[in-house]
């Protein structure tokens, strides 16, 4: 019996649920390759799901203990399940793999369905690599799959130097929108070199000072700044928000000011990371890691994120 290690949870809780463990290693079935994780992206969906059983967002709650979290990897096909064409053993793949349902990318092998990955941006790193997929795929599908967003349009993008909010920075500035953005002061200029056109240090200037006018809002901090937003949105313009817990007050807000307001919870997409390894690869799309740790040190991964201040992604280096 091939084994191999993994981080695995037993029950719901804090960070000392987490254990690094010897367990068997998975075969892959039909439609599926396993691949050797060599990187995988920390989320805060991650420590959302180790916290408690979310059903509505994660997929975590009703599955069976041991579970294995984790959905952002980058590695090396190592073996293909039956039918599988698309992938040859030892290519370089990259995906954000069955979510919400259990990926186990907190592991050094897990199986992929190959429909939710793509060849590795050939520029990037696994880590970086690693680093992309849950939040370059949320921001792609809230502002051009959601959203529709056009080249001269407006957006506002709250929270601009994390995950979710410095990939669509660069996304909705390649399709030619204009960006209005907050952050904190460290952040100030780290923001601007991706290209928001307009930046608000929250610490010292109000939002509704700046946002008006605008044509789309992409909703993922704060019910404070989703009032703020809503103030400036335009009639007839749209808020697309990953927050489930904004739904009654963002409809009821939409309402109010004659604009539409819809959640969505990101889809795997091998199709569309195709698309953004293209990005990648041509210098259009980069990624920002503040810290990559060891497998065996998530629990430090997951502390540092659920302080709601890092700067891009955080990565665990799998080997």
């Amino acid at each position: 019996m091939a084994t191999m290690k993994a981080v695995r949870m037993h029950a719901f809780g804090d960070v000392d649920v987490l254990r690094y463990e010897e367990i068997e290693r998975p075969i892959p079935k039909t439609g599926e390759v396993l691949v050797q994780v060599r990187a995988a992206g920390v989320n805060p969906v991650d420590w959302g799901a180790r916290s408690y059983p979310m059903p509505s967002t994660t997929g975590a709650a009703g599955a069976s203990m041991p579970y294995i979290l984790g959905w952002d990897l980058a590695g090396e096909v190592v073996a293909p399940g039956e039918g599988v064409t698309s992938f040859a053993i030892g290519e370089a793949v990259y995906g954000m793999s069955r979510f919400p349902r259990e990926a186990k990318a907190y592991s050094e092998y897990t199986t992929a369905p190959v429909s939710d990955l793509a060849h590795k941006p050939e520029q990037f790193t696994y880590q970086q690599a690693a680093a992309v997929p849950m939040a370059a795929l949320t921001a792609w599908q809230a502002l051009f799959d959601t959203a529709g967003l056009q080249a001269g349009q407006t957006v506002f993008i709250p929270g601009g130097a994390g995950g979710v909010g410095h990939f669509a920075i660069q996304l909705a500035k390649w399709k030619g929108a204009r960006v209005i953005t907050t952050t904190s002061t460290r952040n100030v200029a780290f923001v601007r070199e991706l290209g928001a056109d307009v930046v608000i240090d929250y610490t010292q200037q109000a939002i509704e000072d700046v946002v008006q006018e605008i044509d789309v809002v992409l909703d993922m901090m704060g019910e404070d700044v989703l009032r703020q937003a809503f103030k400036g949105v335009k009639r007839g313009g749209q808020v697309v928000s990953l927050q489930r817990v904004h739904k009654e007050l963002g409809e009821q807000l939409a309402a109010k000011a004659g604009a539409r307001f819809t959640f969505i919870l990101v889809h795997p997409s091998g199709e569309q990371l195709v698309e953004i390894a293209r990005l990648c690869d041509s210098g259009q799309l980069t990624v920002s890691i503040e810290a990559v740790f060891p497998l065996q040190d998530v629990a430090k991964a997951h502390k540092l994120s659920e302080g709601r201040h890092v700067r891009g992604k955080l990565v665990l280096d799998i080997g």
